[in-house]
């Protein structure tokens, strides 16, 4: 079952009950007039011991249905199966398929086919029609109802009634289940649509709070610049002090490199502008920017597997997407960083193992998500961002723990549209 199916059943079962308590009550009146007005030979005590037993059945159902604990599709397979054998009852007591009532076995049947999956509702049907068949044999003569039918039980009415009920109940089947899972799919497939746009608008805001942190950021980041070029100009700096100038200002450049990048980001995702590149000349330039960035990293390795004539079709967001996850395998343990990358069947996977603590099980529901953060530091945006990308590609992000300790992320992406004809 999926979620939203999850979701469902106690509704639908309190909805059963429901109807099961409209048709209970249905016989029990139609059973009162017979025996009243039509002064029909009934047997009174046989069928109030049904209607009993279904009434008590049904109370339990609505308590059932009120409980915290989720109701399976089997579950709601049997609560439709007991309808049919309780109608199959009274009908074996009252006429059996010459009761005018006997159609009522297609009310679970549709049941069936809205609420449950294939499978179960032609096991539902089968059962139905079984029970129907059954009865055309076996049952208990009720004498005003045979002459209106003529004398012998197998009448040519009897049978057509039956045929219209085989066909009706076939074809309710599977056009209703048809429909029912077309229904399924167009509201799972908005479902999707509203995640991606709830997703576009967050990373709309983000993208719009990145790029005036940028605009921000250029005036400092350009006046702390032009303190180092004079102090790396000054020929009385001690050498030590000279060499920690030097290394602040290449840290300046690169965070003027990034905001660039940020900038022409930005401009490429709004006109969808693409590059092609070399795999290995992709991966080459991906591990030296982030060497820059993570100058203290020396344990990274890289594996790349593969065909050195392909092209990757590949916009910035797709290198921005690994750099985080190699971020934060590097967080998790500076000592131990491995990317991989391969084809494995119609998929590019790109796989980033640490031997960190791993992944808490309490959090794994919400990694993905924008502003959370296992590290209790940083603004939670990474894995958020590397997800986005990965949607945008059509594919997916997974992470789980690994033996004995550490954990694996991996990036896999359609390999028809990441690669094309070199």
């Amino acid at each position: 079952m999926t979620q939203e199916l999850r979701d469902s059943a106690p509704l639908n079962l309190k909805r059963l009950c429901l109807i099961r308590s409209v048709v209970l009550a249905g016989q029990c009146a139609t059973t009162a007039f017979a025996l009243q007005v039509l002064e029909w030979p009934l047997p009174t005590s046989t069928l109030g011991i049904i209607f009993a037993c279904m009434g008590l059945i049904t109370l339990l159902s609505w308590w059932r249905a009120s409980q915290s604990w989720p109701v399976t599709d089997g579950e709601f397979v049997a609560h439709l199966l007991v309808d049919i054998a309780a109608l199959t009852l009274v009908f074996y007591v009252a006429g059996g398929a010459s009761n005018p009532f006997v159609s009522f076995f297609l009310v679970p049947i549709c049941i069936a086919a809205t609420t449950l999956p294939w499978r179960f509702t032609w096991l539902v049907t089968a059962c139905a029609v079984s029970a129907y068949s059954f009865l055309l044999f076996f049952h208990d003569t009720l004498a005003p109802l045979e002459p209106h039918h003529g004398a012998s039980t197998l009448n040519p009415h009897i049978l057509g009634m039956w045929g219209n009920f085989a066909v009706s109940a076939l074809l309710i089947t599977y056009f209703v289940v048809q429909m029912a899972t077309a229904v399924r799919g167009r509201d799972q497939a908005l479902a999707e649509v509203r995640e991606q746009r709830l997703q576009d608008e967050q990373l709309l805001a983000i993208a719009t709070l990145a790029a005036g942190t940028a605009h921000e950021l250029g005036t400092p980041l350009s006046t702390m610049r032009i303190v180092t070029d004079e102090l790396l100009d000054d020929p009385e700096l001690p050498e030590a002090v000279h060499r920690d100038i030097a290394t602040l200002d290449s840290q300046l450049n690169l965070c003027k490199d990034i905001l660039g990048r940020l900038t022409s980001t930005a401009r490429d995702f709004s006109v969808g502008t693409t590059d092609t590149i070399r795999p290995i000349k992709f991966f080459d330039l991906l591990k030296e920017h982030w060497q820059l960035l993570r100058p203290s990293i020396h344990a990274a390795r890289f594996d790349i597997q593969l065909p050195g004539d392909a092209m990757m079709v590949m916009d910035t967001t797709l290198e921005q997407a690994i750099i985080n996850l190699l971020n934060n395998a590097a967080d998790a343990s500076p000592d131990h960083v491995a990317l991989t990358a391969s084809l494995q069947g119609e998929e590019l996977v790109i796989a980033v193992e640490d031997r960190g603590d791993g992944i808490p099980a309490a959090h794994a529901d919400k990694l993905g998500t924008p502003f959370y953060s296992t590290k209790g530091r940083g603004l939670g945006l990474g894995l958020f961002v590397s997800n986005a990308a990965a949607n945008r590609y059509g594919g997916k992000l997974l992470w789980h723990n690994c033996s004995p300790r550490g954990s694996r992320v991996e990036l896999r992406l359609p390999s028809a549209g990441v690669f094309v004809d070199g």
